[in-house]
């Protein structure tokens, strides 16, 4: 079952989301249900100019609560479980040249 959703229209709202100080890689998803950390958890995404929904299990590695500072969203962060996961080298490469920016993101 599909827990959490997010479609990336654009690369700076995939940015937002990307957690890539995650060892396997991580996306992070608005949601005002809290879920503990360690929880495994499905969610589906789509990338910016794609209308395919991509699907993965992930574990909760990050909460932002109601209220957050700096104005960021409640929500989790799900990380990619597995090294070798299509997911991260595919957001990655929408990414290139963002990944070292200093943007504020949903999560740091």
């Amino acid at each position: 079952m599909v827990v959490l959703e997010a479609q990336f229209d654009t690369t700076a709202q995939l940015y937002r989301a990307y957690m890539p100080f995650i060892r396997h890689g991580g996306l992070f998803f608005v949601s005002s249900k809290e879920y503990p950390l360690g929880e495994i958890l499905t969610a589906r995404y789509t990338l910016p100019d794609s209308d395919e929904w991509l699907t993965f299990e992930g574990v909760v590695v990050w909460c932002n609560p109601l209220g957050s500072q700096g104005g960021r969203p409640p929500g989790v962060g799900l990380g990619f479980r597995i090294e070798d996961n299509p997911h991260k080298p595919r957001i990655e490469q929408l990414l290139v040249g963002e990944l070292s920016s200093e943007q504020l993101t949903s999560t740091m």
